[in-house]
């Protein structure tokens, strides 16, 4: 007889440490004891198992699950079986996991007898048995699951590798991808084509099959059997890839292989792509001048060559193709957002580091990098400067156009998501002068005055009225250059809100104006740390930059801006995680999961019409304020 109370306890104990619910407790019954079971320190040697197969210490990986085996009964037995054996086929240990499969089969379920008969099959292919792997797979009986249908799959394609049905293989691999559900396995079995073609090179010419993604892969079968060296394989990659733009290799496996090729160390040749005839000339001029600069006084000048494309003249596609085609190692540019976009596609073979960022926000290739002087991270770096100055209301205003709007949202964004509120914005229009219309709205001058007015007909007579704003702001944000600052400023403070933090991006301040900006005097700002903040580096180039082309000070943001995309090559070259983030010219640099480069910005005030760096943000009711700095 089976005591109930006691069994009833021990189901409970053993639900605590269940993983997936396979032991099933009924309820309200006491019932005999189940033939599945999992040792009470499971989970721990699951954890270690997983640690140890993903660190690739397989025999350790493959042990732990085979003690596993060891403590349990039923199909929990066989399942930790299972995946002893993946780790010791991972290994090459063909005897062991031959062995553990057989064990695994006394206890296994359907869907685990068929994962036994397809790893076998697989044991099979590593012996250079492909016909017999093939038997043993044609005694699978539908349905099978997704992981079976893959397994099965896979080894399927290599089989076929092996008797020389190339064909055959590549639509198996290439139709088992519906069964996989994320990048990595979705490399890993594009691998499984390529390693094909490198291992059992067709005899011949393979005849097409009228299907672009078979055919495509196809195309690639002898360039994978000439074992070509980077440069030249890189070639063969290009020219095969102005066929197919869109297959899927493109942007995966073969950028993948082209990466493990790389050697560590820095670039011997780099590319650099700016519109140097555009419109943007003074821009792409800058840029490349600072970038330049820091090659000039880098120890690399002796082993890496620069080779600047025009992307005005050449167009962005054939100037990005040629630089890869001529050996390009590294490459920094387009500038334009337009372009960044017309190359990213076709980018992946050659790393990159883009001076933009595209607009496209769900590509991404882990060889693409993205670099820009972006206003968003100003503005969020204006919401930090504010909230740890103690606002925790602001109201907002911006010119009504596409980048104000933007401005705004990145000032909303990181201003809300530490807590503090925008009550208010109002839009204006850039090519105006006066902006005391959307002032008045924004600080409810415009509702006291209507109250006044509303007293005085009530009254039937003239009273003393003083206008009032709003009491409920802490900050104030504005997007404006330089110009229309000039005038928001005063206005402001004619509308009683001088007392009120306000704050900017960098728009609002030109470098190198000897013209005193007092009418912006208090306007706290961000801007990169050359312009408020320089390293001795910095200063050096400023100095230079003032000496030399002294019309050219206004652009030194881009000068900055190209002198880091040169030091960054190296620590982006070797996929190097730990240095960031980089204290750059442009900011302090830290790199997102998307591969964007992001800006941390210095804090600047302007005291008698000039900008003074801050160290941190200042007190909200002092030095924040357009009457209390001079």
């Amino acid at each position: 007889m089976i005591d109930c109370k006691s069994t009833s306890a021990s189901f409970a104990a053993a639900r605590n440490v269940l993983l997936g619910g396979l032991l099933l407790v009924a309820a309200a019954a006491c019932t005999t004891t189940p033939v599945t079971s999992r040792p009470t320190d499971v989970q721990g040697l699951e954890t270690r198992a997983r640690a140890a197969a993903d660190s690739g210490n397989l025999s350790t990986a493959a042990e732990l699950y085979a003690q596993l085996a060891a403590s349990v009964t039923g199909t929990l037995r066989a399942g930790y079986l299972i995946d002893s054996a993946r780790q010791s086929v991972r290994q090459g240990d063909a005897i062991t996991a031959r062995r553990r499969l057989t064990e695994a089969r006394s206890d296994a379920d359907r869907d685990q007898q068929q994962m036994i008969v397809a790893l076998l099959a697989g044991l099979e292919v590593d012996q250079r048995r492909a016909q017999a792997a093939l038997d043993m797979l044609a005694t699978l009986q539908p349905p099978l699951s997704n992981a079976v249908s893959s397994e099965a799959a896979a080894v399927r394609g290599r089989a076929l590798f092996q008797l020389g049905r190339t064909t055959e293989a590549v639509r198996v691999l290439v139709d088992r991808e519906v069964w996989l559900n994320d990048a990595a396995s979705i490399l890993a079995n594009q691998r499984l084509i390529w390693d094909g073609f490198r291992q059992f090179p067709p005899p011949g010419p393979l005849a097409p099959t009228g299907d672009r993604i078979i055919d495509g892969w196809l195309a690639l079968a002898p360039i994978a059997a000439t074992g070509a060296e980077p440069t030249e394989l890189r070639r063969e990659l290009l020219t095969w890839r102005e066929t197919y733009t869109d297959h899927p290799a493109a942007g995966g496996l073969l950028a993948d292989l082209l990466s493990a090729q790389r050697t560590a160390g820095f670039p011997a040749q780099i590319a650099l792509l700016l519109p140097s005839t555009s419109p943007q000339r003074n821009f792409a001029l800058a840029i490349r001048d600072g970038f330049m600069a820091a090659y000039l006084s880098s120890a690399n000048t002796a082993t890496t060559q620069v080779r600047v494309y025009d992307t005005a003249t050449l167009g962005v596609k054939e100037a990005y193709l040629r630089a890869q085609l001529e050996g390009a190692d590294f490459i920094v540019g387009p500038l334009l957002r337009q372009e960044v976009d017309d190359v990213i596609a076709e980018a992946g073979f050659v790393p990159t580091l883009a001076l933009n960022f595209a607009q496209n926000e769900a590509v991404f290739s882990r060889s693409f990098y993205q670099f820009a002087l972006w206003p968003e991270d100003e503005a969020s770096v204006v919401a930090d400067s504010a909230v740890a100055a103690g606002a925790t209301t602001a109201i907002a205003l911006v010119p009504s156009t596409e980048r104000g709007y933007r401005l705004l949202n990145s000032f909303r964004t990181e201003f809300e998501a530490h807590g503090g509120q925008l009550l208010d914005f109002r839009g204006y229009d850039p090519s105006l002068q006066d902006f005391s219309q959307p002032i008045m709205g924004l600080l409810n001058i415009t509702r006291s005055n209507q109250r006044e007015r509303r007293l005085q007909a009530n009254l039937g007579t003239q009273v003393e009225f003083e206008p009032r704003r709003r009491r409920d702001v802490d900050a104030i944000f504005i997007g404006a250059d330089a110009q229309a600052g000039r005038l928001l400023a005063p206005q402001l403070k004619f509308n009683f809100a001088g007392d009120i933090p306000t704050y900017a991006t960098s728009d609002i301040f030109t470098p190198g104006s000897n013209a005193r900006d007092n009418d912006l005097n208090g306007v706290i700002f961000t801007d990169a740390p050359v312009v408020l903040a320089p390293s001795d580096s910095g200063a050096v180039l400023k100095q230079q930059l003032d000496a030399y082309w002294p019309q050219r000070t206004s652009l030194v943001r881009f000068y900055a801006m190209g002198y880091d995309a040169y030091d960054l090559i190296g620590t982006l070259y070797n996929g190097d995680a730990s240095v960031w983030p980089v204290a750059g010219m442009s900011g302090s640099l830290s790199l997102d999961a998307q591969g964007r480069i992001h800006r941390q910005l210095s804090l600047g005030q302007f005291r008698d019409g000039r900008p003074v760096a801050l160290e941190a943000a200042p007190p909200a009711a002092a030095a924040g304020s357009l009457v209390g700095a001079r």
